[in-house]
C-alpha cells in the first residue's frame, strides 16, 4: 500500500526541465487538462510500497498513484534539492522503471542493497504518515513565506471535538518539519501562545475504507484560510487505534494526558480569544480527583465574550475577574447537550479566568475549550458607544424599539435631569434580562428578569441628578432573539393627594364598599395602606381585584380577612401584569380588604371592585 501526499498543478507540462530528461523516451501526456487535478493524497493497492521506498532513496522519488487504469503519479526531486516537476506513467513503465531502479540502476550509475526489514519498516504506517507530513509541512511552509508571516501557531486537530493520538502525532511531526525547515523566516509558538499571525489546525474525518485528515492554514487577522490540503489514509489497524487512544472521553474513563498540566491560578492557561465561532478549540482532560482547569482571557476590545465546551463529558463552567478573583458567572448545561457555556460582557485589557471541571468529582475525559467575541453589527451598541436615550415623565413616555440577536446586548445611556425614582422597563413577547451600572465605574447596581410585564424586566433606582447611568438589556439567555422595546422615566413632581376614603389605613376605619360598585382610591405614599369591608348577604363564588386606573403596572397586593380578623386569601399579581385578583367561594358575612402598594413611589390612582360570579 502506498500512501503519500502529493500536489499536481493544472496545466502542468510533466514533458519538460531536467526531471524529464531522466525519462527521455517515455511517453507521457504533453499537459494535465487545466482544472482536472488538484491538492490531493491518493491511494492506490499495487505492491510497489517498496519499490517506491528505494526510488526515494535513490533519487529520491516520491512516488503517487491516480488512476489505477491510466497513470502513476511522481514527484520527482532531484539530488540536493525541492520538487521540480511532476509526471504522468503508464503503470506498466513505472513497474519496469521502478525494477531498474531499485535494482541499482541510476544515472551516475550508483548501486545499492536494501534488507527485507527496511523494505517493510517503508511500507509501515508511521513511514507513510512522516513522508506525507513532510510534504504537507513544505506547502505550508511555502505558503507562510508567501504570506510573510512572523509567527506562527499549531492549533487543534479534532476527530468530532476531541483529540485522539493521531491528531498528537500529526501535530507534533508538523511542528518538527517545521521548526526544522532550512531558511526558515517566522518562528513557531508553542500551544498557548497568543499573537500568532496564522494558525495550522484541522479535522480528521472517517470515512468508509480510509482515513481523512483536513489541514488549513488560518490568517489571525480576518480569519481568511489561506490555503487548505488533505490527506487521506487506508483505515488500518494501526491508524484505527490512533484514533481511539486519547479520543472523546467520558463517563469514567480517562485516555491521555493533558499537555497543559499542572495549572491554576497562578498558572493559568493563556488562551488566544477569537473573532467568531470559527475560533480554534484548545483540547483538555478532566483528570482524576477534582481536576480543574484554568484559562485566561484578555480581551483586546469591550464586547461580549462566548466561552464554551465541546466533547461528551459533562461539563461546568464558572468564570472570574483574574485580579480579585470575583466570580462574574457560572454554567452548567448551557451549551450543547451537558457542555457549558457563558456569555458575558467584557472589558478591553482586563484579565478574565474561565475555570472548567466535571459538574462531579466522578466526571473524568477529554474535552475542548474556546473563546471567541461576537462579531459587533450594524446599528450595535456598547460600553463606549451605548445608545443616548432621554429620560421622560411618568410612564407615557415613548419607547425605543430594539431587536436582540443571538448573545446581543443593547447599552441605553441615561442621563437623570433631576434626582429621583427611575423606573427602567423592557416591553415585548421575548424575555429580556437588565442589568444597571454607574457608568464611570461600571459599578453593578441592580439587575431584573421578570419584574414588568410578563416575562419583561423592570428596575427602580434612586438616581441623583447629572450622574451618567447605564441600563443593558439582554435575552434571558444568548440563544433568545426578537424584538423589544425600552423606556426609562421619572416620577411626576406632583404626589398624589390623599383620596375621599382616608383615613382608611387600619380596619377599624375601614370603608364600606358595595358588591357589584367600584371605588377608586390613591396611595398617597409608598406607605399608605387602604382598607375597605364589604358584606355577602348570599354565598357564592365571589372576583376581588385591584388594578391600576391608567395602566395596569401598578404593583398592588391584597389580604382578605374574615369578620374575626382572621386571614383567608391573599395575593400579588394574580390578575392583568401587575394588578392583584381573588376568585374563592363565600359565606354570609362582613369581610375585610387591605390594599397596600408594592411600589416605591406608586404614580396613579387603582380601582377595587367586588363582583358576584
Amino acid at each position: 500500500m502506498l500512501c503519500n501526499y502529493s500536489t499536481l498543478d493544472a496545466g502542468d507540462e510533466p514533458g519538460s526541465g531536467s526531471a524529464a530528461r531522466l525519462f527521455q523516451g517515455f511517453p507521457v501526456p504533453a499537459a494535465l487538462p487545466t482544472g482536472s487535478y488538484r491538492d490531493t493524497l491518493t491511494l492506490h493497492r499495487i505492491a510497489t510500497g517498496s519499490l517506491c521506498a528505494r526510488l526515494r532513496d535513490k533519487l529520491p522519488f516520491i512516488c503517487h498513484f491516480t488512476d489505477p487504469s491510466r497513470y502513476a503519479m511522481i514527484n520527482v526531486g532531484l539530488p540536493g534539492g525541492v520538487m521540480k516537476k511532476r509526471l504522468l506513467l503508464n503503470p506498466v513503465i513505472f513497474l519496469v522503471l521502478s525494477g531498474l531502479l531499485a535494482m541499482g540502476v541510476y544515472a551516475q550509475g550508483a548501486q545499492s542493497t536494501e534488507s527485507p526489514q527496511s523494505s517493510q519498516d517503508a511500507d509501515s504506517p508511521v513511514v507513510i504518515m512522516d513522508n506525507t507530513v513532510r510534504g504537507l509541512a513544505g506547502n505550508i511552509h511555502r505558503k507562510i513565506v508567501e504570506e510573510r508571516a512572523q509567527k506562527v501557531a499549531l492549533g487543534p486537530f479534532t476527530l468530532r471535538g476531541a483529540t485522539p493520538s493521531l491528531a498528537t502525532y500529526w501535530i507534533n511531526q508538523l511542528i518538527e518539519e517545521l521548526v526544522n525547515m532550512p531558511q526558515r523566516s517566522y518562528i513557531i509558538l508553542s500551544a498557548g501562545a497568543i499573537g500568532a499571525d496564522c494558525t495550522i489546525s484541522g479535522e480528521i474525518v472517517e470515512v468508509p475504507g480510509f482515513v481523512r485528515i483536513y489541514s488549513r492554514l488560518v490568517r489571525s487577522e480576518d480569519r481568511a484560510i489561506v490555503a487548505a490540503f488533505h490527506s487521506d489514509f487506508e483505515r488500518a489497524g494501526p491508524i484505527v487505534g490512533m484514533l481511539s487512544g486519547g479520543g472523546s472521553g467520558g463517563g469514567s474513563g480517562s485516555p491521555g494526558t493533558d499537555e497543559w498540566e499542572p495549572d491554576s491560578w497562578d498558572n493559568s492557561v493563556p488562551y488566544e480569544i477569537g473573532a467568531d465561532q470559527n475560533a480554534p478549540l484548545m483540547n483538555r482532560m478532566i483528570e482524576p480527583e477534582g481536576d480543574e482547569d484554568f484559562f485566561l482571557l484578555i480581551p483586546e476590545r469591550d464586547g461580549r465574550l462566548i466561552m464554551e465546551t465541546t466533547g461528551s463529558i459533562d461539563t461546568y463552567m464558572e468564570f472570574y475577574d483574574a485580579d480579585t478573583r470575583e466570580m462574574l458567572a457560572e454554567d452548567d448545561d448551557g451549551g450543547q447537550g451537558t457542555n457549558a457555556r457563558i456569555s458575558y460582557s467584557v472589558e478591553a485589557g482586563k484579565r478574565y479566568i474561565a475555570k472548567v471541571r466535571g459538574y462531579s468529582g466522578s466526571i473524568t475525559g477529554n474535552y475542548a475549550f474556546r473563546a471567541y467575541m461576537t462579531p459587533a453589527r450594524e446599528g450595535s451598541s456598547s460600553w463606549i458607544n451605548p445608545i443616548p436615550y432621554e429620560i421622560g415623565v411618568n410612564d407615557s413616555v415613548p419607547s425605543v424599539s430594539r431587536t436582540l440577536e443571538r448573545d446581543d446586548e443593547d447599552f441605553f445611556l441615561l442621563i437623570p435631569a433631576v434626582s429621583g425614582r427611575l423606573t427602567m422597563e423592557t416591553t415585548g413577547r421575548i424575555d429580556t434580562y437588565m442589568e444597571f451600572y454607574d457608568a464611570e465605574t461600571r459599578e453593578l447596581l441592580d439587575e431584573d428578569d421578570d419584574g414588568g410585564q410578563g416575562t419583561n424586566a423592570r428596575i427602580r433606582y434612586n438616581v441623583q441628578a447629572g450622574k451618567r447611568y447605564i441600563a443593558k438589556v439582554r435575552g434571558y439567555s444568548g440563544s433568545i432573539t426578537g424584538d423589544y422595546a425600552f423606556r426609562a422615566y421619572l416620577p411626576g413632581q406632583n404626589r398624589l393627594a390623599p383620596d375621599e376614603y382616608e383615613p382608611d389605613d387600619d380596619p377599624a376605619h375601614a370603608s364600606w364598599i358595595e358588591i357589584g360598585k367600584p371605588q377608586q382610591h390613591t396611595f398617597h405614599n409608598a406607605d399608605d395602606v387602604d382598607w375597605v369591608k364589604f358584606e355577602v348577604t348570599r354565598p357564592g363564588r365571589y372576583l376581588i381585584r385591584t388594578r391600576g386606573v391608567n395602566s395596569n403596572r401598578l404593583d398592588t397586593y391584597i389580604e382578605l380577612f374574615n369578620s374575626d380578623m382572621i386571614s383567608i386569601a391573599e395575593d400579588d399579581d394574580g390578575g392583568e401584569d401587575l394588578d392583584s385578583r381573588l376568585l374563592l367561594q363565600l359565606g354570609n358575612g362582613i369581610y375585610y380588604l387591605k390594599v397596600w402598594c408594592l411600589d416605591e413611589e406608586p404614580d396613579q390612582p387603582y380601582t377595587i371592585s367586588i363582583e358576584a360570579r
